[in-house]
């Protein structure tokens, strides 16, 4: 008889991003900083302003959107759990609406993507160890 325990998902490495709460709409959040000396939005999070040099507070960033810059990289990503055969994968910079870009992997594939499409942040596994699935953050299209 097959285990039916379902995989427990945490992320990849703590400190960078919260998993959606499994609540209506929650889709997580990516982990910045904001100094209010400075009125600007860092990710990923600061110790201290880099423009200032002043404390920074801790924030949730907005989950979407709009794609900045993508390239596709043909080769398997870093990491992956796809090591046979050939594989590729989107890279993307995407700029909040704080006014953070952050640079991530994509989902989808070549082609998918339109400079100024709106984009969700979302998550993929990394890599599983036993009934635990490791995550890191990416985004797609918000059309998805």
């Amino acid at each position: 008889m097959a285990d039916e325990t379902p995989m427990k998902q945490v992320p990849l490495e703590e400190g960078y991003f919260r998993l959606p709460s499994g609540e209506s709409g929650d889709r997580g959040a990516l982990f910045g900083s904001y100094s209010k000396a400075a009125d600007k939005y860092f990710f990923p999070r600061r110790f201290q302003c880099p423009i200032t040099e002043t404390p920074v507070e801790d924030v949730e960033l907005p989950s979407t959107g709009e794609l900045y810059s993508w390239t596709y990289i043909e080769m398997p990503m870093m990491g992956s759990m796809n090591l046979g055969g050939k594989g590729g994968y989107g890279v993307g910079q995407v700029d909040l609406p704080c006014g953070v870009r952050v640079q991530a992997p994509l989902r989808g594939k070549q082609g998918d993507w339109k400079i100024g499409m709106p984009m969700v942040l979302d998550f993929e596994p990394a890599k599983k160890k036993g009934k635990t699935e490791y995550l890191t953050f990416c985004f797609k299209s918000a059309e998805e």
